[in-house]
């Protein structure tokens, strides 16, 4: 079997383990966004109708700060899968990425392959489109054909991912993640039409990592926190022979950091980026937390895909407008009018916050006071 093949199949089987399997973070998500608590105003001193969410991003207004982050791409099956998702970012005018463009980079001229990707922008064509490469496939890809990837779909945005946790446990996984992944990354800053944006998988992004990227000029984070679809887990599904590789898979399952704590240690050392939080984000009010605490944008992936593939185009339609609908209810209920006035707004943040920004040598007090300042 060729490497394409290999390729295609590792991503179909992608979409059949998400389906079909419990691979969502099964750390303590639920009590970490249960500890943000948002202050309910009982006088909201606006109407409901007149709340307004939309945001720019990437030179686009969108109507919510929402994207459908990068799934998938390259086999056959994947066309109308990427069909489907670009026509539901284009209806509620939101932000949308595309899967990973390994195949497309070793294949540039296969008609099904480009197709499977080219098809996002044909049918979004008013809103932002994220192309999407691993950093361990910089390693060997000449800068120009990344800048060419971006060419071919026309995309607003090139994501890089970091993704060394489901590479260790992928049974054909590359853990080249090297320095020299630094000097690519810096070429293409160069040579790029577009912004970078560096996004992790689902193990959240660092503060000691968004510093690096941002002091060589990258302004653009999805943290992809450790909330969501879980790839390790993932990848402890493909092991078909190797019980030694699923018990290790199933140890590191709780690995990373929770999206809330990401979005603040992003935030808190590059202070002037546009953060986007993915990671388990599955519902409104878990967005505008997200808001409150620092971040500009949300995503969200497997529940538009579950409800896509199970239920049908109208499903996945229904849970978008009612995700807005809920970020709308939210942001009534403290009384913000629109995403600026929701980052002023206050926000109680009990254990485990306060432990651990202890001792990662943030002030959580003078982390909200500074944000609070800097919005426009």
């Amino acid at each position: 079997m060729d490497n394409t093949s290999q390729i295609n199949l590792r991503k179909l089987d992608h979409i059949r383990i998400v389906l079909e399997k419990g691979v969502d973070f099964p750390g303590n998500c639920k009590e970490i966004y249960e500890s943000i608590i948002l202050i309910h105003k009982a006088f909201p001193e606006t109407d409901l109708e007149d709340v307004d969410l939309t945001t720019e991003f990437l030179g686009y207004t969108l109507n919510a700060p929402l994207m459908i982050t990068g799934m998938t791409g390259g086999p056959e099956e994947t066309i109308k899968i990427n069909e489907k998702l670009a026509k539901l970012a284009e209806t509620y005018n939101i932000a949308i990425g595309v899967g990973s463009q390994r195949p497309l980079l070793e294949h540039p001229d296969n008609a099904t392959i480009l197709r499977s990707y080219r098809i996002v922008r044909e049918i979004a064509r008013n809103v932002p489109v994220i192309g999407n490469i691993g950093a361990n496939t910089l390693q060997d890809a000449d800068p120009k054909m990344i800048v060419k990837l971006v060419e071919l779909i026309n995309a607003d945005a090139m994501a890089i991912h970091l993704n060394p946790g489901q590479e260790a446990i992928q049974p054909e996984g590359d853990t080249r993640f090297n320095v020299s992944i630094l000097g690519k990354i810096e070429e293409l800053l160069d040579l790029l039409p577009v912004p970078i944006i560096i996004k992790e998988v689902g193990n959240g992004l660092s503060l000691e990592v968004v510093k690096k990227f941002s002091n060589m000029g990258i302004r653009y984070f999805d943290v992809a926190g450790a909330c969501g679809t879980n790839w390790i887990l993932v990848e402890k599904y493909r092991q078909k022979t190797s019980e030694e590789d699923r018990i290790i898979a199933e140890k590191f399952s709780k690995w990373g950091l929770p999206t809330p704590f990401s979005i603040i240690e992003a935030r808190y050392v590059s202070p002037q980026s546009t953060i986007i939080a993915s990671g388990g984000v599955w519902d409104g009010v878990r967005a505008i937390k997200n808001i409150v605490i620092g971040a500009d944008l949300n995503g969200l992936a497997k529940p538009i895909l579950k409800k896509l593939l199970l239920e049908g185009y109208d499903s996945a339609s229904k849970f978008i407008e009612t995700y807005i609908k809920e970020m709308k209810l939210t942001m009534f209920l403290i009384g913000a009018s629109d995403l600026n006035d929701a980052k002023r707004k206050p926000v109680i943040l009990l254990e485990p916050f306060m432990s651990y920004f202890k001792m990662r040598g943030i002030n959580l007090d003078n982390y909200l006071k500074y944000i609070r300042a800097g919005v426009k």
